[in-house]
């Protein structure tokens, strides 16, 4: 890929004249060589201090490198697909916790919370939508009104159903 390309005139929220860096940001995906120069910096100076190491990269920025790290190159990171388990833990941890993704990664170790919403836009709701959307269908709302006379409640039905004789037709 030419390096032109891959280089974009990123404007500045501020007005200082001291951001003239901002234009050589690179906005895109990782070459395999950036990601060797990442790995060998992670390897010297550990995984924090993403400022120092993003000077070491050109046009990458510490948030940047930092993401890069964390969701791809860490090998703290599971490079699998989702197993059932897996999709029926975030399932009922999305019941509980909404999409709170950070929280509900910390209860499948080896996944981001990115990697785990991904998983979740672009697999897991459609299923989760089809289940709720199955559950209201089996609902019938004939069979759960009750025949009894206000305030009997459905057990004043039942109770009289048993203490007919048997055969009686009801």
């Amino acid at each position: 890929m030419d390096l032109f390309h891959r280089f974009s005139s990123a404007t500045s929220s501020s007005s200082s004249s001291d951001s003239s860096d901002s234009s050589d940001i690179i906005k895109g995906p990782w070459s395999a060589e950036e990601d060797t120069i990442l790995t060998r910096l992670v390897g010297q100076y550990g995984a924090r201090n993403w400022s120092l190491i993003s000077t070491h990269i050109k046009g990458r920025s510490g948030k940047s490198c930092r993401l890069r790290w964390r969701n791809q190159l860490s090998p703290h990171v599971a490079r699998r697909q989702f197993s059932p388990a897996e999709d029926e833990t975030i399932l009922a941890a999305h019941d509980k916790y909404g999409n709170r993704w950070a929280t509900i990664a910390l209860l499948l170790p080896g996944r981001t919370d990115n990697a785990v919403k991904n998983h979740w836009n672009s697999t897991l709701k459609r299923r989760y939508q089809r289940r709720k959307l199955s559950d209201f269908e089996d609902y019938d709302p004939m069979t759960a009104l009750s025949l009894a006379p206000p305030g009997m409640g459905g057990a004043a039905v039942t109770e009289r159903a048993e203490s007919l004789p048997a055969g009686s037709g009801m």
